[in-house]
Protein backbone atom coordinates (compact mmCIF):
# COMPACT_ATOMS: atom_id res chain seq x y z
CA UNK A 1 0.00 0.00 0.00
CA UNK A 2 1.34 3.33 -1.37
CA UNK A 3 2.43 6.22 1.06
CA UNK A 4 0.88 9.26 0.94
CA UNK A 5 3.09 12.29 2.59
CA UNK A 6 1.33 15.08 2.73
CA UNK A 7 4.03 17.53 4.76
CA UNK A 8 7.85 17.85 4.68
CA UNK A 9 10.88 20.01 5.32
CA UNK A 10 11.75 22.92 2.75
CA UNK A 11 15.13 22.71 1.11
CA UNK A 12 17.07 25.24 3.05
CA UNK A 13 15.72 24.25 6.14
CA UNK A 14 17.74 23.78 9.35
CA UNK A 15 16.52 20.94 9.97
CA UNK A 16 17.53 19.10 5.89
CA UNK A 17 21.03 18.36 6.97
CA UNK A 18 20.01 17.05 10.28
CA UNK A 19 16.93 14.48 8.56
CA UNK A 20 18.84 13.83 6.00
CA UNK A 21 21.81 12.16 8.01
CA UNK A 22 19.54 10.54 10.37
CA UNK A 23 17.90 8.92 6.87
CA UNK A 24 21.44 8.11 5.28
CA UNK A 25 22.69 6.98 8.68
CA UNK A 26 23.62 3.04 7.73
CA UNK A 27 25.78 4.83 4.57
CA UNK A 28 27.47 6.75 6.73
CA UNK A 29 28.48 3.56 8.66
CA UNK A 30 29.96 1.86 5.50
CA UNK A 31 33.68 3.01 6.63
CA UNK A 32 33.56 -0.16 9.21
CA UNK A 33 33.62 -2.51 6.79
CA UNK A 34 36.15 -1.15 4.31
CA UNK A 35 39.54 -0.53 5.82
CA UNK A 36 40.63 2.91 5.47
CA UNK A 37 37.49 4.40 3.67
CA UNK A 38 35.90 7.20 4.54
CA UNK A 39 32.26 8.75 4.18
CA UNK A 40 31.50 12.38 4.94
CA UNK A 41 28.17 13.29 5.12
CA UNK A 42 26.82 16.53 5.41
CA UNK A 43 23.30 18.22 4.07
CA UNK A 44 22.62 16.00 0.98
CA UNK A 45 26.39 15.38 -0.08
CA UNK A 46 28.27 12.46 0.28
CA UNK A 47 32.05 12.17 0.13
CA UNK A 48 33.91 9.12 -0.53
CA UNK A 49 37.19 8.82 0.59
CA UNK A 50 39.16 5.59 -0.89
CA UNK A 51 43.27 4.40 -0.21
CA UNK A 52 42.92 3.18 -3.82
CA UNK A 53 41.00 3.00 -6.93
CA UNK A 54 40.12 -0.44 -6.39
CA UNK A 55 38.66 0.45 -2.87
CA UNK A 56 36.64 3.47 -3.57
CA UNK A 57 34.78 0.92 -6.51
CA UNK A 58 33.68 -0.94 -4.02
CA UNK A 59 32.88 1.54 -1.48
CA UNK A 60 30.91 3.16 -4.43
CA UNK A 61 29.53 -0.09 -4.89
CA UNK A 62 27.98 -0.77 -1.35
CA UNK A 63 26.97 3.18 -1.05
CA UNK A 64 24.90 2.71 -4.27
CA UNK A 65 23.50 -0.76 -2.40
CA UNK A 66 22.80 0.91 0.84
CA UNK A 67 20.78 4.12 -0.90
CA UNK A 68 18.93 1.62 -3.09
CA UNK A 69 17.52 0.45 0.20
CA UNK A 70 15.86 3.86 1.12
CA UNK A 71 14.98 4.12 -2.75
CA UNK A 72 17.76 7.09 -3.09
CA UNK A 73 20.16 6.62 -6.17
CA UNK A 74 23.48 8.56 -6.42
CA UNK A 75 23.71 11.41 -9.46
CA UNK A 76 25.62 10.29 -11.46
CA UNK A 77 25.93 14.14 -13.78
CA UNK A 78 26.68 15.51 -10.24
CA UNK A 79 29.82 12.94 -9.13
CA UNK A 80 33.12 12.87 -10.28
CA UNK A 81 36.52 11.08 -8.72
CA UNK A 82 39.81 12.94 -7.89
CA UNK A 83 43.04 11.09 -7.51
CA UNK A 84 45.34 13.03 -4.66
CA UNK A 85 49.06 13.47 -4.43
CA UNK A 86 51.92 12.66 -6.28
CA UNK A 87 50.59 10.31 -8.74
CA UNK A 88 47.16 12.45 -9.21
CA UNK A 89 48.34 12.70 -13.23
CA UNK A 90 48.22 9.00 -13.71
CA UNK A 91 46.18 7.23 -15.50
CA UNK A 92 43.41 5.52 -13.13
CA UNK A 93 40.87 2.40 -13.48
CA UNK A 94 37.44 3.42 -14.47
CA UNK A 95 34.93 4.05 -11.69
CA UNK A 96 31.52 2.78 -12.62
CA UNK A 97 28.42 3.24 -11.16
CA UNK A 98 26.43 -0.18 -11.19
CA UNK A 99 22.73 1.30 -11.06
CA UNK A 100 23.43 3.53 -14.26
CA UNK A 101 26.45 1.80 -15.67
CA UNK A 102 27.77 4.83 -16.65
CA UNK A 103 31.49 5.81 -15.62
CA UNK A 104 32.20 8.71 -13.23
CA UNK A 105 34.75 11.33 -14.48
CA UNK A 106 38.34 11.86 -13.05
CA UNK A 107 39.22 15.45 -12.64
CA UNK A 108 41.94 17.62 -11.19
CA UNK A 109 39.33 20.02 -8.96
CA UNK A 110 36.59 19.15 -6.83
CA UNK A 111 34.48 22.22 -5.27
CA UNK A 112 32.86 20.69 -1.95
CA UNK A 113 30.94 22.75 0.16
CA UNK A 114 32.67 26.16 0.38
CA UNK A 115 35.87 23.77 -0.36
CA UNK A 116 37.93 23.52 -3.95
CA UNK A 117 39.99 20.72 -3.54
CA UNK A 118 42.63 20.62 -6.25
CA UNK A 119 45.01 17.28 -6.90
CA UNK A 120 47.34 19.40 -8.23
CA UNK A 121 48.38 21.13 -4.62
CA UNK A 122 48.02 18.17 -2.43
Amino acid sequence: MPLKVSSGVRQGSVLSPYLFAVYVDDVGKLFNVHFGTYIVLYADDILLLAPSVTVLQRLLQACEEELNAIDMVINIKKSSCMRIGSRHDKMCAKITMFDHGGELPWVDEIRYLCLVMDARSA
